[in-house]
């Protein structure tokens, strides 16, 4: 079965048969390279037969449309290959790592964490529960996981993923037991709750220990509020551009402590900066930057206060008078440290929204029907494997884009 261009990662009228037959190859190559992840023959080639399905063009990637697509009767030998075969989803997962990296490496690589749910109509599938999503910014019925993604100049794609067990799962009592023990979750993960900032630190962790080059790690307000994540990252001397509240209290040069509003309210306007820090739809997105500097850490790093306002007033407050909106970001980073790579770095962040929908729209990974631990970690996984295609070949294909200054 030859290789289906998913719509939308180039123009179909650019393309040349010898095009698509290369892509072809390298599909295989890279399958080729992860054999050794699988003991049986039959398990190789049900990983090929689930990638290129999942980079078909069929309207929804759910098991039954994927089998179908690999030309499969049923898709009782992929749901086999995920819940019973013979191999180790995180083995997979490092070699999707491996595979990103050397793709896309760049000195301007960065390192992002987000959570995305995927909603859901039942209550069998593993950590589905009543909770806040993202997806739609309120509480639903969903899955809820937490991704690593690695991005550069040359494209982003998704490096690690753990699933997110709430209150209704993670507990000590016989019902958590129960629910547990059916689903497949581990003892360690089904005991108690693992914070999304904790799962996040986790994946950092193996990415570093891995041996992969970045500039920073980015998140949103979520993980930038986590003190526990913080203080890893600086032991680490790991630098970051974190989000965080405007109600956060930061730690003073001179020993005292400061909400963040408090900061960036004294800030003089002529201490502002107006730069770009993202491209947007309609072209550059500008903002007024300023850093106010806080005390350094006990590892020798500094760590600013970065202050991003919008140029204009665009936001209501409690009095209802529109005022410009700002956002304030915690750095971490080498004495140094230009302001004008902390606004590269911050803008950076955008990328994991981008991973993700394409990530979903391209290859299906809120498609999913499995229910059990194993499963969704390998059907994770192998669709972590076809993204990470796609953007090997969109960053060979499209020349990248220098960041904004």
């Amino acid at each position: 079965m030859g290789l289906m261009v998913p719509p939308g990662l180039v123009r179909r009228d650019e393309l040349t048969v010898d095009e698509v037959r290369q892509w072809d190859r390298d599909l295989e190559g890279l399958c080729g390279s992860v054999d050794d992840v699988f003991v049986r023959p039959a398990s190789r080639q049900n990983l090929r037969d689930m990638v290129r399905g999942l980079l078909s063009d069929v309207p929804r990637k759910n098991m039954w449309q994927v089998a179908e697509a690999a030309g499969h009767p049923t898709p009782d030998r992929l749901q086999d290959f995920l819940a019973r075969g013979a191999w180790e989803a995180d083995a997979l997962r490092d070699r999707v790592r491996e595979f990103v990296v050397d793709a896309l490496r760049a000195e301007d690589a960065v390192l992002i964490a987000d959570e995305t749910g995927d909603i859901k109509k039942g209550t069998k599938s593993v950590g589905v529960a009543r909770q806040y999503t993202g997806v739609t910014g309120q509480v639903e019925n969903a899955q809820v996981s937490v991704h690593l993604s690695y991005g550069s100049a040359r494209g982003r794609a998704i490096i690690d993923r753990e699933l997110y067990l709430g209150r209704h799962w993670a507990g000590s009592s016989g019902e958590h037991h129960r629910r547990c023990e059916e689903a497949g979750v581990p003892e360690e993960r089904a005991r108690q709750v693992v914070t999304k900032p904790e799962l996040a630190r986790r994946m950092v962790e193996r990415t570093v220990a891995a041996g992969v080059a970045f500039t920073y790690f980015l998140a949103d307000e979520l993980y930038g509020t986590c003190r526990a994540l913080r203080a890893w990252l600086e032991e680490h001397r790991i630098r970051y551009v974190l989000a965080i509240p405007k109600n956060e209290i930061l730690p003073l040069a001179d020993g005292r402590t400061q909400e963040a509003r408090l900061l960036w309210a004294r800030v003089p306007d002529m201490a502002m900066e107006r730069r770009a820090c993202a491209d947007g739809a309609k072209g550059p997105r500008e903002y007024d930057f300023a850093a106010v500097h806080l005390a350094d850490t006990s590892h020798g790093l500094a760590r600013p206060l970065l202050i991003r306002r919008s140029p204009v007033p665009n936001k209501k407050n409690k009095a209802g008078e529109l005022v410009p909106e700002v956002a304030s970001f915690l750095c971490h980073h080498t004495p140094g440290t230009t302001l004008a790579e902390l606004v590269v770095a911050a803008g950076q962040r955008w990328m994991i929204e981008e991973t993700f929908q394409a990530a979903k729209n391209e290859v299906g990974l809120d498609q999913h029907e499995v229910r059990k631990w194993c499963s969704w970690y390998r059907q994770t996984t192998v669709t972590m494997l076809a993204l990470a295609f796609l953007a090997d070949v969109r960053s060979r294909r499209i020349r990248p884009q220098p960041p904004a200054h």
